[in-house]
């Protein structure tokens, strides 16, 4: 899509004015521009199931989610769009106490109404549908996909990981809090963690 509006304006449409201000200030940035955001958190807690272990080489090769567990993580993030593309770009670095600097990247695209997809590593993506809630924003799992130049192919890969499910929700005017887990319907919570973040810009 052309329209220079933020992704997220776009997929929330009437909802996105009920955001509290520092949650559309987080998803402000416009796409076919050059603009960044910079935003510094703590998770106090980071963690994942046995089970999930299991999981790890292949979520760690797609470039998606977590490896390792800890608590109080710093965490520092940098959202960024690009004058020639459509997407809003995710860098995330998690800073655990003697290992190297953990990069999670992504990029999300305005896929549907009250829909975003985000996409990791060659072409594998999950599809979000957003809802406002309390001046806050909450993210379900709406299935994932695996993205072959325009073609997007459903995957399960659900049965293996679980559904997620990640909101935020406003502290202040610059800080808000999250939380991001995965539930499985047999192994239980395969995937979370939690924290609160401060825009820096």
């Amino acid at each position: 899509m052309s329209t220079t509006e933020p992704i997220f304006k776009q997929a929330l449409q009437a909802q996105w004015d009920a955001l509290a201000p520092v949650i559309r200030a987080h998803y402000s940035l416009s796409p076919f521009a050059d603009q960044s955001l910079r935003l510094k958190g703590s998770m106090e807690s980071v963690s994942h199931s046995t089970f999930a272990r299991l999981l790890i080489p292949f979520t760690t090769l797609v470039g998606a989610l977590v490896p390792y567990r800890g608590r109080n993580v710093p965490v520092e993030v940098v959202n960024q769009t690009r004058r020639d593309k459509a997407g809003l770009h995710w860098q995330r670095t998690f800073f655990f106490p003697g290992r190297k600097p953990f990069v999670f990247r992504s990029v999300m695209h305005h896929t549907g109404p009250y829909e975003i997809t985000e996409y990791v590593r060659f072409g594998f993506g999950i599809r979000h549908k957003l809802a406002e809630k309390n001046g806050g924003l909450i993210y379900h799992d709406h299935g994932y996909v695996w993205k072959i130049g325009k073609r997007s192919i459903p995957l399960p890969i659900h049965l293996m990981i679980g559904r997620s499910y990640t909101e935020e929700m406003p502290v202040s005017d610059t800080e808000f809090s999250m939380q991001m887990e995965i539930m499985h319907p047999v192994f239980g919570r395969t995937f979370q963690y939690n924290g609160t973040f401060s825009i820096i810009r």
